[in-house]
């Protein structure tokens, strides 16, 4: 239900301006038209933290040291002060207002820059990002930005990379191929705070938090199709610096908080929660199961290659089947969505596997170029009809 869809009511006839005005209110319905001011407003956002930082860095010889803190510093207060007058006080703009936060945000991370150039402080990087990832967590809690909590996971995701590649840290991870499954466990750990928020005073945070959980989860497990993971635990052996239980600790953290966090789903039955539960947890298995049971891949081609890889390919084959009736039961269209998106990645990564001779190659394209054309207009048929199916109410669908 839509701010749009009830003023569509009222025009109709068919409710009073007493009772839209009730509706509106009981449901906290915001009105709708704001998203090209909000598309705009983050490019403009983006802009003005690029032009800054250009304009300082073509003066940067000629201006003081503690000009340039000052400056930066400034302008970062300013933004933040401007975001909060057009959110909080003048109340009419506050999509702008937001992206003057995300100018504020960044311009934080650029002042942590200017100061360790300044003065000459430690250069580790991951440090820099863990600092700017503190520095921003409490804004999106105090401010209840969806936007700027979204940009808050992303910095601490990207201290962690920083974090797993560096030597000297406590949970190296190495630099081979094996570390996506790392990334890969973050999105179900994300998938499963998002689960924990709902019901809460920030369940209006749940819904982007699973959302970058469960792409996160299935854009780090699709290359497990490939076939280009290699055998790494037996490279550990040789590398002391690898932090082992990294891996470990994050299947069990990942596992614990989608199994503890699906109870929120209020729309799935008792059987589907368990179907969901578990789903999840294979999703973890699958993950260990590439880290520590897969043998060592070489590109090789055709169904003479049997690896690990066929078997990620129909795990995530059918997690996408599941995710989408989850997602038609909970009427989350992104779920069904990504669902039937990675269906087509899937097929298509285990058709490039099967490429060979050129003569099979050659029949293979004609065959499959036919399929994929009408899998294709299956598949968009598909999901138009999951689009409607979430969009009918549910009374009427069960009465179906």
């Amino acid at each position: 239900m839509k701010h749009h869809d009830i003023n569509r009511l009222h025009e109709a006839g068919l409710i009073t301006e007493e009772q839209r005005q009730k509706i509106i209110a009981h449901f906290d319905l915001k009105e709708e038209g704001g998203k090209f001011l909000a598309i705009v407003s983050m490019i403009g956002a983006v802009l003005i933290t690029a032009g800054i930082i250009l304009l300082i860095s073509a003066n940067w010889n000629a201006i003081p040291r503690g000009v340039k803190i000052a400056t930066g510093v400034g302008l970062m207060l300013g933004a933040h002060g401007a975001g909060w007058w057009l959110r909080e006080v003048h109340g009419k703009y506050r999509k702008s207002g937001e992206a003057l936060h995300g100018v504020g945000a960044g311009l934080f991370l650029g002042n942590i820059a200017l100061l360790g150039q300044s003065y000459n402080l430690s250069s580790r990087l991951p440090n820099a990002f863990l600092l700017w990832w503190a520095g921003i967590a409490a804004l999106p809690w105090i401010l209840r930005s969806k936007a700027l909590h979204i940009l808050s996971l992303l910095a601490f995701g990207l201290w962690f990379g920083l974090e797993v590649n560096e030597r000297s840290s406590w949970f190296f991870f190495g630099n081979d191929e094996n570390q996506i499954l790392l990334y890969a466990l973050m999105g179900l750990i994300y998938l499963g705070a998002g689960y924990a928020l709902r019901g809460t005073r920030y369940a209006e945070f749940a819904g982007p938090t699973e959302k970058l959980g469960l792409l996160g989860f299935l854009g780090f497990a699709y290359p497990l199709t490939w076939g280009v993971f290699g055998h790494g635990q037996h490279r550990y052996g040789d590398q002391p610096l690898v932090a082992a239980w990294v891996f470990p600790a994050l299947c069990v953290l990942a596992a614990a908080g989608c199994a503890g966090g699906v109870s929120a789903l209020k729309n799935l039955t008792r059987q589907w929660r368990w179907t969901w539960v578990l789903t999840l947890a294979g999703a973890v298995a699958l993950l260990a199961g590439q880290m520590y049971l897969a043998p060592e891949q070489r590109w090789n081609h055709g169904w003479h290659d049997f690896g690990y890889h066929w078997i990620a390919a129909v795990a995530l084959f059918v997690f996408c089947l599941l995710q989408i009736q989850v997602g038609i039961q909970e009427r989350a269209p992104f779920m069904v969505n990504l669902g039937i998106a990675f269906i087509a990645l899937d097929i298509s990564a285990t058709y490039i596997r099967l490429i060979g001779s050129m003569g099979r190659t050659g029949v293979m394209f004609l065959i499959s170029g036919v399929f994929l054309i009408a899998f294709g207009i299956y598949l968009e048929k598909k999901r138009r009809r999951l689009m409607a199916q979430i969009k009918t109410p549910a009374a009427e669908r069960s009465a179906l």
